[in-house]
């Protein structure tokens, strides 16, 4: 956002629109609050596009010109050619007599000339979007809808005087800075048409487009002008959270195609404008791979050194990471607790959050807020609740699924346990199992389920959402047997063997699964076989019932009344899905020297002997034990 000396004076760069991407809870809000906090001695706007989807470009533009328009230090920004084309846009022409129309816009120009007043103009035509913006408080945000007629009326009253009226800023609408020679007065009366017609694409793109241009425009004249002018090394800013939406979609690519076809004809006339937006990571999959390029949040911070030929896109990507088991480790340790390890908690929080960063920051504070025993249980620290507060696990879920629907909850919850995209599809093709229609699914769950990316919020939201089936009792909702069943058949139907035995194992069926394995085993390579059965044992399971986890492994096995020849693959099943199951418990060292010992006995199983895939497998079994001593 630092402007650049050439000759004695400041000049802004062409500067892509940079995107901050990451799934829900990652911090993309964060970073913009942070850069809001560093602003304050330089124009700028902080909008949130999502929760003002139903607004239009044009009152997201006079929002922002309006928080861009305040006082600051060495900044005092006005729009009038963006104004000009508000005022056009609502004046009631007759658009079937050019002439008058034409003549009505010179007058209506004409008898304008307080700019002092546009400030008012720019919070009546943002409509409610300024009421939702950072910063706005104290503002007369709320004028009469009658506003823009009661200015009209109090100028009428003045006689003209054509050195302030906005009449002198209106010949940029016949060339706009691009050295057309259309007349100025013919394209205002156009807008008014396009603005009388909102519901048509073409004049809706005609009128964001012109607007946009106008907006830019004022902002290029208004860095050059006054007393301060020279002292400006920095760029106004636009923060846009959550711009995924049609909207924020649209403006953002209306903003580069004006800058597009302002490079064309003067390549040195930048608009001294940084945007920073975020999203969730639709809103570059459909930019092509030449106008972006990705960087990372150490680029960012180090600035345009380490990527010189940035202006050569209009995008710039950076995703936010999630936290490392290294860094929720330090985090455990800046708590302070009286614990004789923390490598283990350190491993239990990784494990349940992945280290997404708001999931992982709410179990640290219900585990500061209550510390554990001897041994940590995931399913206390999520169940944990405050006084009238929402336990751990539903404050995680407000926060990956903010704004969301109860009935869409709903259906997330039923679709959660589908391991691909395509599967969770089939499933809410069965409209008895789902609130929405297939049709909404695709518009309110799928983009929840499926975004572009996986991510460890995504992890975690999966394994909330199936831990909520696992707690469904009613009968007017499908419950956890149904919705494997019903994913079963259907993964049955694609010949997906893996995902057959994986709902079959989250029903409970070890000795099914387990047969199956056992008969498979001569017949894959083992590592083949490796990774189907770690596929397999990764299926989501209902709570348990108490006792140390190598006890649960036992019963497991006891119950499901397996031939002596399964056995031994029945029990390294029933131990590695006891021990991929996040919301076991710390006591996991027997569980992982049973592998270990599974391992050698099902090794044995096959001919020739021992494999070493099952060898390295059973030493790093053995290596997991030490955590857990």
């Amino acid at each position: 956002m630092t402007r650049i000396e050439r000759n004695g004076s400041l000049y802004s760069e062409n500067l892509p629109v940079i995107v901050i991407e990451g799934f829900r809870g990652t911090g993309k809000s964060a970073v913009l609050s942070k850069l809001d906090r560093m602003l304050d001695q330089v124009p700028h706007a902080r909008l949130d596009v999502e929760t003002n989807r139903h607004a239009s470009a044009p009152e997201v533009l006079s929002a922002i010109a309006f928080d861009l328009s305040r006082k600051y230090p060495k900044y005092t920004l006005r729009f009038p050619r963006f104004i000009i084309g508000q005022l056009v846009m609502r004046l009631d022409l007759d658009l079937t007599d050019h002439s008058l129309a034409c003549q009505n816009v010179e007058i209506a120009l004409e008898r304008y000339r307080n700019l002092d007043t546009v400030r008012e103009v720019l919070a009546d035509t943002a409509g409610s979007v300024l009421a939702s913006m950072s910063g706005s408080v104290g503002v007369p945000i709320n004028p009469p809808a009658s506003l823009m007629r009661y200015i009209v009326t109090w100028l009428s009253r003045r006689a003209p005087n054509r050195q302030s009226s906005l009449g002198a800023y209106r010949d940029w609408y016949g060339h706009r800075d691009l050295g057309l020679r259309n007349d100025p007065v013919d394209v205002l009366v156009d807008l008014n048409r396009w603005a009388t017609d909102p519901d048509e694409e073409y004049s809706r793109e005609r009128v964001d487009e012109l607007l946009w241009s106008a907006f830019l425009a004022d902002l290029r004249s208004e860095f050059d002008l006054g007393r301060r002018a020279g002292e400006r090394s920095l760029n106004c800013v636009v923060l846009l959270d959550n711009a995924d939406t049609e909207l924020g979609r649209r403006f953002l690519a209306q903003l580069v195609h004006a800058r597009r076809e302002r490079i064309v004809g003067e390549p040195d006339g930048a608009d001294p404008l940084t945007v920073v937006a975020t999203s969730r990571g639709t809103l570059l999959a459909e930019v092509p791979d030449a106008d972006q390029v990705r960087v990372t949040p150490e680029d960012l911070r180090a600035g345009r050194a380490h990527h010189p030929d940035w202006s050569r896109y209009w995008w710039v990507g950076c995703r936010l990471p999630d936290l490392t088991e290294d860094e929720v480790g330090r985090a455990i340790a800046d708590l302070g607790l009286l614990l004789g390890r923390h490598q283990r908690l350190t491993r239990i929080v990784y494990d349940l959050t992945a280290g997404h960063p708001a999931s992982t920051s709410l179990v640290l504070d219900a585990i500061a807020k209550d510390t554990p025993g001897k041994w940590f249980e995931p399913a206390a620290i999520l169940d944990r609740r405050g006084q009238q507060a929402p336990t751990t696990a539903e404050q995680m879920l407000d926060r990956l699924l903010e704004g969301t629907s109860d009935a869409a909850l709903c259906d997330l919850v039923t679709c959660a346990p589908a391991r691909r995209r395509g599967q969770a599809l089939a499933l809410a093709g069965r409209e008895h199992l789902l609130v929405h229609s297939p049709a909404a699914y695709a518009e309110t769950i799928d983009p929840l389920l499926w975004p572009p990316e996986e991510s460890a919020g995504l992890s975690v939201l999966r394994r909330l959402l199936t831990r909520r089936l696992a707690e469904r009792t009613g009968t007017d909702e499908p419950g956890w047997s149904e919705v494997h069943a019903q994913l079963r058949h259907i993964c049955q139907a694609e010949d997906d063997e893996a995902g057959v035995l994986y709902h079959a194992l989250a029903d409970g069926e070890v000795g099914f699964v387990a047969a199956h394995l056992h008969r498979r085993l001569t017949e894959l390579p083992c590592a083949g076989w490796y990774e189907l059965i770690t596929s397999v044992a990764a299926a989501p399971r209902l709570p348990r019932t108490g006792g140390a986890p190598v006890d649960e492994v036992r019963t497991l096995v006891t119950s499901a009344r397996m031939e002596p020849e399964v056995v031994p693959v029945g029990r390294l099943l029933a131990a590695l899905h006891v021990a991929a199951d996040p919301f076991t418990d710390s006591r996991r060292g027997d569980v992982h020297l049973q592998i270990a010992d599974d391992w050698a006995d099902v090794g044995r199983l096959r001919p020739g002997g021992p494999h070493a895939t099952f060898l390295e497998a059973a030493r790093h079994h053995r290596r997991e034990a030490e955590w857990w001593d």
